[in-house]
This record gives C-alpha cells, structure tokens and sequence, in this order.
C-alpha cells in the first residue's frame, strides 16, 4: 500500500498511470464521491492487490469468501465499495488478497448515538473492533437512564460484524447534559454507587453487551478517589466477562487544573479499569476553537 498526497496537477488518471492501476480502483478504495475535484494535499490510498476476483451470474460474497478462504469481513475491508453489505452484482471486480500481509494488530473504537445512519455504521464496522454506543446517563437514585433511542439494533450490528458493543456509562442527566452535581452525589456516597454497580452489570446481561465504557465527565477534584473507586467496583462487580474502559480527559500533567482534568486520576483510574482511552479531541472539537 502507499499514500499518494495530491499535487497540483494531479487526476485519478494521472495517479492511475502514475502506478499503473486501473482509475477504478483508486475511486473505490477511496469512496471518491466526485473522482474529478480532487484537492491538493488530498491523501489517497494505492493499493496492489496479488488476487483479485470477477464477479459471475449466480455468485454470492459468502461463496466467493469460501472459494479463496478467506472470510466476509476480509472482503468488506478489502472492499469499501460494498459499504460492509454483501450484495454482488456480475461483472464487479473484488480485491481478495494484497501484496503485502498486515504489519500487526490494531484495536479501534468508535462511538455512535442511537441514531447513527444505518449504511454509515455498516460501512464502518467491518474496521471496529469496539462499538461505544452512547450513551446511558444516571439518576439521582443511582439507576440507569437509557439512550435516547433503542440500542438494541446497533448492539445485534456489532455482533453481526464481530465487534464487540461496549454500553457507555456517564454522568448525563435526564436532561441530556453531564453533572458535576450529580457524578458528585453518586460517587460519594457508597450505597448509591453499589446500587448503580448492579444496575451496569443486570443491563450489561440483559442487553447482551460485551463491555463497558465509562466517561464520567467533570468529576469535582474532591472525588478523584471515589471515581478511581467505583470504576474499581465495577471492573470486580462484572469480572472476567467484560472489558472495562474508562474514558479520561487529555492531560498535559498530573496537576492539570480545571474542571475537565482534576477528578481524572491517571495512575488509580490505570489501576482501576482495563483499558483507558484518551479523548484528545477535548483539545479542539466541532463547537471550540481551532
């Protein structure tokens, strides 16, 4: 595989020649929506496929996948033209296998409202290997309050495509907006944190998913224990069943002040889940400054 950064002067034809490829292929690969208003500075995936298969009258993805061995994902990743669906037609051309094997492994996450279009999540779930649906707020009783749609449909997707759904905890209101208050109430108080552990783990069951995602957000200073606490909790309340995730606010330092980034103890909130991820878009996102 290389990357191509558009220079001025370049088409999908020049670039074609330029590796001798067939055009087709660099508008597939690269979802090319209008192939003739490319943008200097434009990045562009080439890729070289060793095997690639004609489709005939009468053949399905699933029997294609059988002839080379190979599996659907395999073919929706190699594929991004069949936007994670698999509806062939005859004539089309499917990469099957590339030149040079992966370096590695890589875990994505990514998270979605239950109101995701449909043909986007497909499209994307043959890469994820985590789908943070999101999200599921808290009561002042510490009780679960559910997504504003039902996520029943995006946990049976991500199981369709072998991508684990994690349910996203936080500390949303029922007015839709994160509360120091309220994160502070819960977490201070242990019965009410034993009572909200319970209530994870009977709807992690029940809803069939296969982790968890916690993204309190805006934790006074003063909790910061009682957040790496419950985080805790939580991890021994589901055990080896579940992954646990906490998501943290991007810090320059331990001693980072500010609401987003002092109730986020990087070393006990380590300590506490399984895996951490950063939100690093906290540093410049839709509605900030650049």
């Amino acid at each position: 595989m290389t990357i191509h950064t558009v220079k001025s002067g370049d088409s999908v034809y020049s670039i074609a020649r330029e590796y001798s490829i067939p055009p087709s292929r660099i508008i597939t690969d690269n979802l090319l929506e209008n192939p003739s208003r490319l943008t200097v500075g434009q990045d562009l995936v080439i890729q070289f496929p060793t095997v690639t298969h004609t489709v005939r009258g009468g053949e399905t993805l699933s029997g294609i996948a059988a002839r080379y061995g190979t599996t659907l994902l395999d073919l929706y990743r190699n594929n991004p033209i069949l936007d994670g669906k698999p509806t062939v037609y005859p004539g089309q051309v499917l990469n099957i296998f590339y030149e040079t094997p992966p370096l590695g492994e890589i875990s994505l996450n990514g998270y979605a409202y239950t109101s995701i279009d449909r043909d986007v999540l497909r499209r994307t779930l043959p890469y994820l290997t985590y789908l943070s649906v999101f999200s599921y707020g808290i009561t002042e009783e510490g009780t679960l309050i559910p997504p504003a749609g039902d996520d029943t449909e995006l946990i049976a997707l991500a199981r369709e495509y072998r991508t684990v759904p994690l349910l996203v905890l936080t500390s949303v209101t029922e007015r839709g907006t994160f509360s120091s208050e309220r994160a502070a109430n819960i977490l201070g108080n242990p019965a009410l944190r034993t009572a909200l552990v319970e209530s994870v783990v009977n709807t992690l069951r029940e809803k069939g998913y296969g982790g968890l995602d916690v993204d309190f957000e805006y934790v006074p200073a003063e909790n910061a224990d009682d957040y790496a606490a419950f985080v805790a909790e939580l991890n021994a309340a589901v055990g080896e069943d579940y992954s646990v995730f906490v998501a943290l606010a991007p810090k320059y330092s331990a001693d980072q002040q500010g609401l987003l980034y002092q109730g986020h103890d990087y070393r006990a909130l380590g300590e506490a889940a399984d895996y951490a991820l950063l939100m690093t878009y906290e540093w410049g996102y839709t509605y900030g400054t650049p």
